[in-house]
């Protein structure tokens, strides 16, 4: 009575409410405000008029009866009741609007329908207020005016004629009437009508308008609006495959074109900036070989007056086959943001755990949805440095660990942090835990974690969704473990720890000399004075029972002979046990990595004791392949019969059985990796770098090249490899310029032990080479400036620097070392800023030196080489940093942000010097953190000193804003904004 209350006039609202018949026919309705609402806007007066309604909504309906079964009465009966009513022409209008989806339609969407009968746009609106009045629809007048249709009567408009004919019919109606309004140009469709760019695929598959469907697949502009306004590629990859399927089922041969085109965006997801992404220039300039995209491309670019720019060219020479990733994401947006986690796919959705501005004042802890890249939930935690993140296998419950106030363990869908509880005492919120880690599986509906506190760990149950309960099962031990893993699917826990004073070996070891006794083989016996064997202990339980089901020692340090090419027994450093992995393929193996150098270690028959024996060794024991020189991040899929290991900026993907490996492939990555992990259940690898992107790569994908190990012993596979690589050329490096208005290019490429450089004319589409030629020696980097007819390579070593200069002269090459520079033991460089000064003709680098001692230690070297007449200067600065970045850097002046180990930060000035001067550095400022500082340098003789002014930082403040507020005349000005940061 209260919905049909809202229909009538106050005075008629009292006559109804005594009326019988009025109650009769509400009851008859069976409480369903829908159909009330429709009767009451049928405006009846007489008994008679109420008696009629109700003998047609009582009256069955045998052809609806099925499809209505959840409603005892003649619902779509009811609804005919008001259409009646209506004149012929608002009747087949009313009944095209079937052709919607029952969301929000905006009345641009409803005027391309129903303009192509000549209903004007002050029409539409009149009509659809008279539906609103009838109930047949909800119409919302605002600024943006849209109608809304009940899923009950969209049911009742496709149901009440003739199905198959008319859907197709209405649907080409609706594609006509949109392509009649954008002139065919479908991108240039009003962009407020979020429905259209939503479904216009969709009705173009209903409407069986093949070419159309097509031509839509083929319009990136269009494709551009429809994900910005998503703020996904989610949606569009979605509708995308729908119509492939669709056109396959129609045998239209080249639906295989739009899947390159999916597959396309997918790959290369996480390098879009969706705000201002522009999909033409980005298909113009992206590297692949799939050439109806580029050329669709160019078409689009004649459409409008935009500038657009292209690649001529890219060098096509054979490299090393790397896999190409399946797909991409962007995960987080700073450099801080460098921990995430994943859930198993298995337990529901795959769901990603990240920071957002980790260590900032607006940090935040995400969970992101993986196949929608939509955010699920996010925490604000404040101002705090995130030191690692878990995620249970469904997704729902996060914890993550704080530097201040160590872990906390969320509910994201009560959204409220759980408490722990140990014998029915509540405990803290957060627990200073070293480790938390989740099963990876839910058992008996169960989501279990364990944690590592000191020299304890404990098994938590979580319960009631809103507490992390001790159930009871504890492990203490004498020493501090390393590192718990669930393994066995989540049944069992591994758990390993050392056996010996750390710091007692380093001074045993540094005592022994060349007289000691020579070690064989492979060997871990550390020949002490006290002739002590260092070892892990390993010892692997049963989740169940609580029983430890095997225990075992693994040798601490591995040490090789020198002829086999390793470092000799006292770079224990680099053999120094770090990280061990479970694996059980065929037979049962430890993964152990040993920095440098590591193996699998077959359990079957393993006794300690052989590992003193060199021909016992080599049976248990199997080595990386050589080229595995630094290993890091060690994981192992959930069959167990795949190991990835990253080495330097590579990733390798090894093939195990009868714990050995089978065979390889590579990743080639140009950014640094934060984390990789095999997505569980799935032959899957995620890689997460640096630039906060996240890469899928596909182990099982079609026409990969594994290439096949030779394991006859342990280091054998090195002369294949040295054979495989003189077949393939890899790009070390390249640089393009301009030349008298001419671009060109030059690759340096490492063909097996060789370098050479490789010039290119990129005024053509397939550049062909100028001239090859043939270095020395290896080199690194690879360097060409604007007008300057020369090639500049630079090489580094573990022991040297070395600074070529190669001018092209009478068509040939000439190579003249410039400089060179012996760096000390234990150093690594990297070059962090090059320029090219014109005035008088010098090359400028900075290389930063990492000295790896007891922690990091950065200090800088600039080097200037006057390349008329060979004159060099090198500037060290003495100063040692536990942290150093190059912030600025012109032809002239270099700007460094930089801390001491006291955690002293400054920020210095440096006047880069000549063959003539020295550089030298010329202002200091200590920096107090959450300032802003202009630095004004000189521009001429006139200006001696740097100008530091500093103000307080103020967040939101653009770069631009802060140049305005602080501009100056006298002085080159720029804004360095540097946040607080544990430096």
């Amino acid at each position: 009575m209260q919905v049909l209350q809202k229909r009538q006039t106050k005075d008629n609202h009292y006559k109804l409410r005594d009326n019988m018949l009025v109650k009769y026919a509400i009851d008859s309705c069976k409480g369903l405000p829908l159909a009330i609402s429709v009767i009451g806007g049928l405006n009846l007066r007489s008994d008679d008029d109420w008696q009629n309604v109700i003998k047609t909504i009582t009256k069955k309906d045998l052809e609806t009866e099925e499809l209505l079964s959840d409603y005892d009465f003649n619902l779509f009966g009811t609804f005919q009741l008001s259409v009646n009513q209506l004149s012929e022409r608002d009747q087949r209008l009313f009944h095209s609007l079937g052709v919607f989806k029952a969301v929000k339609i905006p009345i641009q969407s409803i005027i391309a329908l129903w303009g192509l009968l000549d209903i004007s746009e002050d029409m539409v609106t009149t009509i659809l207020k008279k539906l609103h009045r009838r109930s047949l629809s909800k119409f919302v007048d605002s600024h943006s005016p849209s109608c809304v249709l009940h899923n009950l009567i969209i049911e009742y408009l496709q149901q009440s004629c003739d199905r198959q004919q008319s859907v197709m019919i209405s649907n080409k109606n609706l594609i006509d009437g949109y392509a009649k309004q954008c002139h065919g140009k479908w991108f240039t469709y009003p962009h407020h009508d979020d429905y259209y760019y939503q479904y216009l695929i969709y009705h173009a598959v209903q409407a069986k308008e093949d070419q159309t469907v097509q031509n839509i697949m083929r319009d990136f502009k269009w494709m551009q609006v429809k994900i910005q306004l998503d703020n996904t590629i989610y949606n569009l990859c979605e509708d995308m495959e729908k119509a492939i399927d669709y056109l396959r089922s129609n045998a239209i041969e080249n639906w295989k074109q739009y899947q390159q085109l999916i597959q396309l965006l997918q790959r290369y997801e996480s390098t879009l900036q969706i705000k201002c992404i522009d999909l033409v220039q980005i298909m113009l300039t992206l590297d692949y070989d799939i050439d109806w995209i580029r050329e669709r491309a160019l078409e689009l670019t004649k459409e409008t007056d935009t500038e657009y720019w292209k690649i001529a060219g890219i060098n096509q020479s054979k490299v090393e086959r790397t896999i190409e990733p399946f797909k991409s994401k962007r995960i987080g947006k700073t450099y801080d943001d460098n921990r995430i986690a994943i859930s198993n796919p298995s337990f529901g959705n795959l769901r990603i755990i990240g920071t957002e501005k980790n260590d900032h004042e607006d940090c935040r802890i995400v969970i992101t949805d993986y196949e929608t890249s939509k955010n699920v939930h996010q925490i604000i935690p404040g101002q705090c440095h995130i030191c690692d993140l878990a995620i249970s296998p469904d997704g729902h419950i996060i914890a993550f660990q704080s530097s201040t106030d160590g872990w906390h363990v969320y509910n994201i869908g009560n959204q409220k942090e759980m408490h722990f509880i140990e014998e029915n005492i509540q405990i803290l919120q957060d627990q200073d835990f070293d480790e938390l880690k989740f099963c990876p599986v839910i058992q008996d509906n169960d989501i279990v974690l364990i944690t590592l506190d000191r020299k304890q760990v404990k098994v938590w149950k979580i319960e009631d969704g809103n507490k992390v309960c001790f159930i009871n099962k504890m492990i203490s031990f004498d020493q501090n473990p390393r590192s718990i893993e669930w393994i066995h699917n989540g049944s069992k826990i591994m758990f390993w720890w050392k056996n010996f004073d750390e710091n007692n070996i380093l001074n045993s070891d540094s005592d022994s000399d060349d007289n000691d006794e020579k070690v064989k083989g492979c060997d871990s016996k550390a020949h002490t004075k006290d002739n002590r064997i260092k070892e892990c202990q390993v010892q692997i339980w049963c989740l169940q029972s609580w029983q430890c089901l095997k225990s075992l020692s693994v040798p601490t340090l591995l040490v090789q002979r020198e002829n086999q090419n390793f470092s000799s027994f006292h770079d224990h450093k680099s053999f120094r046990l770090f990280a061990i992995k479970y694996i059980k393929s065929d037979v049962e193996s430890l993964v152990l990595s040993y920095g440098c150098k590591g193996g699998l270690l077959m359990l079957k028959n393993y006794d300690l004791r052989l590992w003193y024996n060199e021909n016992n060794i080599k049976k248990n024991f199997h080595l990386f392949p050589s080229f595995i020189n630094d290993l890091d991040d060690l994981n192992v899929s959930s069959n167990q019969q795949l190991i990835s290991v990253k080495c330097d900026q590579q990733i390798y993907v090894f093939k195990v059985a009868n714990s050995k490996l089978q065979s390889y492939i590579k990743l080639q990555l140009s950014n640094q990796v934060f984390e990789s992990m095999f997505i569980p259940g799935k032959n899957r690898l995620l890689v997460y770098n640096e630039t906060q992107a996240l890469f899928e790569y596909n182990i099982q994908g079609e026409n990969l090249q594994w290439k096949i190990l030779n394991n006859e012993g342990n280091n054998n596979d090195k002369e294949q490899q040295n054979k495989s690589a003189l077949n393939d050329e890899e790009i070390l490096d390249f640089s393009y310029t301009y030349i008298n208005n001419n671009p060109v290019g030059v690759h340096l490429i490492k063909k097996g032990d060789n370098c050479k450089l490789k010039v290119l004319n990129l005024q053509q589409k397939s550049p062909p080479t100028k001239f090859d030629f043939a270095l020395d020696q290896q080199y690194n980097t690879c360097y060409l400036f604007d007008d300057l007819q020369s090639v500049i390579v630079i090489g580094i070593s573990s022991e040297r620097v070395v600074v070529d200069f190669l001018s092209k002269n009478d068509y040939k090459m000439q190579q003249k070392i410039l400089c060179q520079y012996n760096t000390p033991n234990n150093i690594k460089n990297f070059i962090r800023e090059t320029r090219y000064r014109k005035a008088d003709n010098t090359f400028i680098t900075v290389i930063e030196e990492l000295k790896f001692w007891d922690s990091f230690q950065d200090c800088l070297t600039i080097f200037t080489i006057n390349l008329w007449n060979g004159q060099t200067t090198t500037y060290i600065d003495e100063d040692i940093y536990s942290y150093c970045r190059c912030t600025y850097m012109d032809e002239h002046y270099l700007v460094t942000f930089s801390a001491h180990s006291s955690k002293e930060a400054l920020v210095q000035c440096y006047e880069i010097g000549d063959d003539r001067h020295q550089t030298r550095k010329i202002a200091l400022q200590k920096y107090s953190g959450k300032m802003a500082y202009k630095i004004t340098l000189p521009i001429n003789q006139s200006i001696a000193d740097v100008e530091f002014k500093s103000l307080p930082f103020e967040s939101g403040f653009s770069q631009e804003e802060w140049i305005q507020k602080w501009e100056g005349k006298d002085g080159y000005l720029f804004v360095i904004k540097i946040l607080e940061k544990n430096v």
